[in-house]
């Protein structure tokens, strides 16, 4: 590190940092951009030397791995193994090389000790449990997960960053010489407050859900309780993932996710769905849809799983829900008085503005970049 006056935050911070950020997929993802992107960004605005380096263009993952054939996804995969290794020329004059999740899907970690051996400078980042299986993945490659990751990495790095405690405490317990928790952040200048129109007579109740398709199986699990509310009144359900839903009994939207169009479909429903079974996997995960929805002004519904307790204050920034009858219960609530989901909204992101946004949590993380660079070798 060095004292270059350039950027605001280098001259607050006296410090400049050459900075390698590394994400686990392609900038399409919700924690690439939230944990990885975004933080190289700012990095950049105050001065600091960032390379960021996605697994491959956006591009790569929609022409030859999304819903596509074994032979396209396998050539995907040796494509961007290809990428990695050239993006391994960054590494060497590095201050400090933060790592977003594996640095290829499958297999042990031998790419992270390329890195260990060209730069001990590392930080790493975890934001879901990586040692547990997915509960909704059937995939023939799944087997070549090395869900032994994480604790291998905690070996390799100076210090990991985790999403919630639960990770931290999985990092501690497999010897982590240091960790920080810094939660998953949303950034409100990104995700303007949502107005609430009264809605008019005969029009549905809008939920929303967002993720990927993988957690597709989560949102099934409401798939009576929905069914028998849609019986009660005009409901409907928007989906927003890159893949597709169908609920008996329950008119649902599906909408591809496009970054241009999210903002839209965190605004657009009356409630926010985030619902999760309680296992290891779902305790490590870290509220991001939750936290989406409460940034933009959406009043939201959660299972009381892992750090949902903790990002909601039950009744006052939104509603915890655990059996069938609760959700129900919670969602007739919400759909009946349209002054308690703009109470509701309007508290939720509140309290992502002073708990989980990006500007609370960004002097965090660069402290774990400062605490990776000049830590001594192991």
């Amino acid at each position: 590190m060095g004292s270059v006056p350039k950027g605001d935050g280098v001259r607050e911070t006296g410090f400049f940092m050459r900075v390698v950020v590394f994400a686990n997929e392609t900038e399409q993802y919700a924690g690439v951009r939230h944990r990885a992107l975004w933080y190289a960004d700012r990095l950049a605005a105050d001065g600091h030397a960032v390379r960021f380096c996605p697994t491959a263009p956006v591009s790569w993952w929609r022409r030859l791995y999304h819903r596509k054939s074994r032979f396209s996804k396998l050539l995907y995969l040796f494509m961007v193994l290809l990428r990695r290794m050239a993006q391994l020329r960054h590494v060497p004059g590095a201050d400090v090389v933060f790592v977003k999740g594996p640095l290829f899907l499958y297999g042990p970690p031998l790419l992270e000790r390329v890195v260990r051996r060209l730069n001990p400078r590392i930080a790493f980042d975890m934001d879901d449990a990586l040692w547990e299986r997915p509960a909704y993945v059937r995939s023939p490659f799944t087997g070549l997960i090395d869900y032994a990751w994480p604790r291998k990495m905690a070996a390799l790095a100076r210090h990991a960053v985790a999403g919630n405690r639960v990770i931290e405490a999985y990092l501690r317990d497999h010897g982590a010489r240091a960790v920080t928790v810094v939660p998953t952040c949303v950034d409100p200048a990104r995700y303007a407050q949502k107005t609430y129109p009264a809605r008019g007579a005969g029009a549905p109740l809008v939920l929303g859900w967002t993720g990927i398709r993988d957690n597709l199986g989560y949102l099934r699990t409401l798939g009576g309780a929905l069914a028998e509310l849609s019986r009660e009144f005009p409901l409907e359900l928007l989906v927003v993932s890159d893949g597709a839903l169908e609920l008996p009994g329950v008119k649902v939207v599906n909408r591809p996710w496009t970054v241009e169009g999210e903002l839209a479909a965190l605004q657009e429903p009356d409630i926010g769905l985030m619902p999760l079974e309680d296992t290891p996997r779902a305790r490590g995960k870290c509220a991001f849809k939750a936290l989406q929805y409460m940034c933009a002004g959406t009043p939201v519904i959660l299972s009381p799983v892992g750090m949902n307790t903790e990002v909601v204050e039950d009744g006052v920034s939104g509603f915890l829900a655990d059996t069938p009858e609760q959700w129900k219960e919670r969602i007739r609530a919400l759909a009946a008085d349209p002054a308690l989901r703009e109470r509701m909204g309007r508290a939720g992101r509140a309290r992502v503005r002073e708990a989980y946004s990006l500007e609370t949590h960004y002097p965090r993380f660069l402290e774990v970049l400062r605490s990776a660079a000049e830590g001594g070798d192991r």
